[in-house]
């Protein structure tokens, strides 16, 4: 079997499925505004679109004070403090859906325990990402996470305010945390392209996991990469997605190619993982990784992963 000693994951609908708790959480908060405003839902998801289209983001956490409906139905009030009740049900619904896939947790701490380095890479926002993974005990699991850059904040906005939890609560203890480039998205390899070469170990001890084809697997074997398909987190066609379509900051023409590569995908992956993330053992050897930085004051990829598996010395004073 082919031997690997780092992994890349892509995060949502490969650890967890996305859908399955973005739905009910934003359909709870649709629910919530129509009720008590009267304004009919498809015209408050053409407006959440719209939103999410110019901030490049469908968690936008100010969505609903700059709908343009409720804007003018109570102008000068403030819209968290009339529809809190609609954003309370958005949090309820989400916590009570965000789960780990099963076996995801334990698939990513053997591959710790066996010395090999693992990543994730998203293009959630990093506020998101974060206090997700945080949530789902991830922290320390992962050696490193790549996020995209959390969203602008309006000048006259207080970021501690608007922060539903203290950073303690969301923030990273053990995982490193690191920042993609704004507004570069999947398939777009630039990314990937830098992970892999900060990893500084041959390309074919490399393995990338993602749901998607065109987005994740494409990208993988356009770079040369081993790609695994997370079979399993597939969710077009079904009425998780329908919704999501009709909220997604991405344009119709990339949910046609989207579905047009999912229909006919151009390239296959090495692997389709159809039952669950633990089908990787069946397929791959993974080994400790040995990447070392490519300038000795480099803080890179490889030095956090080196680091994060250095056993306690038991004959050092601190241990004696």
């Amino acid at each position: 079997m082919q031997k690997i000693s780092a992994v890349i994951f892509d995060v949502d609908n490969t650890l967890y499925d996305f859908t399955a708790f973005y739905r009910p959480a934003f359909q709870a908060l649709l629910d919530g505004i129509s009720d008590k405003s009267g304004i009919d839902q498809d015209q408050l998801k053409s407006e959440f679109r719209a939103i999410h289209q110019r901030e490049g983001t469908s968690e936008y956490v100010f969505s609903v004070q700059e709908l343009p409906s409720l804007q003018k139905l109570h102008p000068g009030e403030d819209l968290t403090e009339v529809y809190a009740d609609a954003i309370k049900a958005f949090r309820q619904e989400r916590k009570k859906h965000l789960k780990l896939y099963d076996d995801v947790f334990e698939t990513l701490q053997q591959l710790k325990d066996n010395g090999t380095c693992v990543i994730a890479y998203t293009e959630s926002p990093g506020y998101h990402a974060m206090s997700r993974l945080k949530k789902l005990g991830l922290d320390g699991v992962l050696d490193v996470v790549y996020s995209m850059p959390d969203h602008f904040f309006p000048v006259d906005v207080n970021i501690d305010n608007v922060r539903h939890y203290e950073s303690k609560e969301y923030g990273f203890k053990k995982t490193e945390m690191r920042h993609t480039k704004q507004g570069v998205l999947k398939p777009n390899p630039e990314t990937l392209k830098g992970i892999v070469s900060d990893l500084n170990i041959p390309e074919d001890e490399i393995l990338y996991v993602g749901d998607h084809l065109m987005k994740d697997v494409s990208m993988a074997k356009e770079l040369g990469l081993n790609a695994a398909h997370a079979a399993y987190g597939s969710y077009m066609g079904d009425d998780n997605y329908e919704l999501l379509k009709e909220l997604t900051f991405w344009t119709d023409e990339m949910i046609e190619k989207e579905q047009a590569y999912h229909d006919k995908p151009l390239i296959d992956p090495d692997v389709s993982l159809e039952n669950s993330l633990d089908d990787l053992f069946q397929h791959f050897d993974f080994i400790e990784y040995t990447g070392t930085p490519k300038k000795d004051t480099d803080f890179s990829v490889s030095t956090f992963c080196q680091t994060n598996r250095k056993k306690p010395d038991p004959f050092s004073p601190k241990n004696a």
